[in-house]
Parts: C-alpha cells; structure tokens; sequence
C-alpha cells in the first residue's frame, strides 16, 4: 500500500515555491475583488497562486483530480470522488492577506477514496510549515507536534471566529480565553501544536479544514462533525479539540444553523 511519499514531497516543495510569490506580493498593494459577499475577498495573488499548483499538480500527475477554492468560485463544481484528489486553499485567510496581516497560510492537502492521506499547511510570513501524514504523526517545520491535555472548558483558549462567536457568546465566560486569527488553516495548526485546545465552525469549506483535521488528530487532537458524527468534509463544519473530554462537552451547547453543503 502506497504511503503517498512522492506526492508529499511534491506538495511540499510546491508550498515552498508559491510562498515566494505570496511574501512578494504582502506588503504591496492588493489587487481586490468579491466573490459570495463584500466580505468574501479574492486577489490576484490567490488566482495566481492556484494557478501555478494546479498546472504543477497537473503535469505531474495528470490522473488525479482537484478542488480548489478559487477554482470553484469560478465556477467548477466541488465534487469529491475516491479517485486522488488534491485540494487547494492557495491563500487561506485572504482578508488577512489584503490587511497585511501574517496569520495566513497555504493548505495542500490530498485525499484518496474520501481520506485525508496528507496535509502541508505554509504560513510563508512567518515560515512556519506543518505537515502530517496518515500514522506518522504532525510535525511544525520538522519537530513533532501534540495537542495539550486540557479536558475542561473553564482550562481552555478557545479559537472562535466572529461568525460563531455572536451567536454563542457563552463560550466567552467559560473559556479561560477566547482569540480569532481569521483562518481556519492557523487555527487548527495551532490547536494541533498545543497553543490552543478547541476550535469549531460552520460556513467554512472542504479545502479550510479536511487537510487540517489530519494534523489535529496525528497531534494527539479529536475532530467531529458539529453534531457529534464523525466528521464530514462536505458539510462544511466541525469541532476540533485536544480530548474528547472536551469537545463531549461542548457540542451540546453549540447553537447551530444549517448550511448549504460544498
């Protein structure tokens, strides 16, 4: 059974190429555009990006598939199969990026038959690269990872997005403390290296979290669907913890709403 090395070599050499082009691009002037929303943004640099992976991924390996986020925001359908499949965030975290913001990253990931066999998540600003592979553990820029032991909310730094946050403001008084970094990549790398113990969402997509998930559970880390389910990477939330002790805890105060799926 294959363990994917060539293409996580490959995925690793491409975060590292297109890093170049995104810190170029950081402090220049940003070329702006919407998609879904006025704040739904894209750049040049995100387009860009994506494009030099998908023709390296495609000349490469020229049978397997691949979902990106700019690729469908133009118009491609999002459909995951069991064949190979590569999925692409090229600038996860864009309204950070036009802000000059650091905490944004690159997210490769690649799936065979639905699983997540690989992910290399690249924070280009601040050089920072977590990787994981199926079984072999979560590593930041080589030094292996693990989650923290915290099992209680009252002990824990809860990552939460404004999106979340207003409609579950009950978080804040029982989490020891509450941050929001503007990327689902950044914070569930930083969940996974024990800087933060819970993390969940819904309105994000497959190529925000699949990867990710990966390097939280190789670090020790539980992820879930929002309702308790094993996760689900076209419904488009989960929860991510350091226990499952925690998380038990918490899904049952989550006020939840239905999304369309990916």
């Amino acid at each position: 059974m294959s363990d994917y090395s060539d293409e996580f070599e490959f995925a690793e050499k491409l975060a590292k190429e297109v890093a170049v082009t995104i810190k170029e691009a950081f402090y220049r002037e940003k070329n702006i555009s919407t998609k879904s929303a006025p704040n739904d943004l894209v750049t040049e640099t995100d387009q860009e990006v994506e494009r030099i992976i998908k023709e390296k991924i495609s000349g490469q390996f020229p049978d397997h598939k691949f979902i990106g986020e700019e690729t469908v925001a133009g118009g491609s359908k999002c459909e995951l199969t069991d064949t190979p499949t590569w999925i692409l965030d090229p600038i996860d975290g864009t309204t950070n990026f036009v802000h000059s913001n650091h905490n944004i990253c690159t997210i490769i990931s690649f799936l065979v038959n639905k699983e997540v066999q690989f992910c290399v998540v690249n924070n280009p600003i601040l050089e920072l690269c977590w990787t994981a592979r199926r079984g072999k553990g979560a590593f930041l820029n080589g030094k292996q990872i693990k989650v923290s032991s915290c099992t209680e909310m009252k002990n824990a730094l809860l990552l939460q997005e404004a999106n979340m946050l207003k409609t579950n403001t009950h978080f804040i008084e029982q989490a020891r403390g509450v941050r929001a970094n503007g990327s689902a990549g950044i914070n569930l790398c930083l969940l996974a290296m024990g800087a933060a113990d819970l993390y969940f969402e819904i309105g994000f997509h497959i190529w925000d979290y699949s990867g990710p998930s990966l390097i939280v559970e190789e670090a020790g880390g539980v992820v879930r669907d929002i309702s308790g389910k094993p996760v689900d990477f076209l419904a488009r939330n989960c929860i991510a913890g350091a226990t499952k002790e925690l998380i038990d805890t918490v899904i049952p105060q989550i006020k939840t709403w239905q999304v369309e799926r990916d």
